[in-house]
């Protein structure tokens, strides 16, 4: 009896750097560790690597120390995996954990844009914090894109105040949904061709009664998901999938 032949796994890394076929492209200090302390890669083993610009190339380790790394440019594929429902998801800025979750979970159900919102129930906006926070999850986004397989990270946008918001994209295009408990319309009532949707989640407790009226004045149109309250990251997620099964690429 023939045995089976185990298949490895290729490693995916993001790389902000030009990627050219023939070349050979040094990394160092956390990417060369990673691939080689973490994941323990070697000589003439293959990672795929990506820039954010599209499609993705294929390379092999071809020296490598306990600092360095380097690999060859082997072959490109024009290979993309990303949703032909363009959503922005304007989130809530709510406990950390959460907004990790939301991160991660966001970029791999395909969103192409996050917005995180500065409403009145949020925790912890101030400026120095934030200013962390927004590093933290764009790492998160760029590992999300690793292992999910996307060529394109998502576009991470500054925090914003929920009026300022509102104000900045009053011309923005796509179908605007906010998610309200006291909305008495449900997803299916929306039009059954949509290619842009901008998407608001409230932090943990919801919107105000006085952001909600405004949101609804700015043109979003107020929707629930049924009669659970959901926690915020649960919402978010679950709105997400329910817009990418009827709208998007499942299904």
């Amino acid at each position: 009896m023939k045995s089976k032949k185990n298949h490895k796994r290729v490693s995916r890394l993001y790389v902000d750097s030009t990627l050219q076929l023939g070349a050979t492209l040094s990394l160092k200090d956390e990417a060369a560790h990673y691939l080689g302390r973490v994941l323990r890669l070697a000589c003439d083993d293959e990672v795929i690597l990506f820039n954010g610009l599209g499609g993705e190339y294929r390379t092999r380790i071809v020296a490598q120390t306990k600092k360095n790394l380097s690999l060859e440019i082997l072959g490109f594929s024009a290979l993309e995996r990303e949703s032909p429902l363009q959503i922005t998801l304007v989130q809530g800025i709510g406990r950390s954990e959460h907004m990790d979750v939301v991160m991660q979970k966001a970029t791999e159900l395909g969103v192409q844009y996050i917005v995180p919102l500065k409403a009145q129930r949020s925790q912890r906006t101030d400026t120095k914090y934030l200013e962390k926070r927004q590093q933290h999850w764009q790492k998160i986004i760029t590992s999300a894109c690793e292992q999910c397989g996307r060529n394109r990270l998502p576009v991470l946008h500054p925090a914003q105040d929920l009026s300022h918001y509102l104000t900045a994209q009053s011309e923005q295009l796509g179908t605007k949904i906010v998610l309200s408990p006291t909305a008495n319309i449900t997803l299916s009532a929306l039009p059954a061709h949509i290619q842009h949707i901008v998407l608001l989640i409230g932090p943990e407790g919801g919107f105000s009664d006085i952001e909600i009226a405004a949101i609804e004045a700015a043109g979003y149109t107020g929707v629930h998901l049924g009669k659970r309250i959901l926690r915020t990251e649960t919402a978010a997620l679950s709105m997400l999938a329910v817009c990418q099964s009827r709208w998007g690429d499942w299904g």
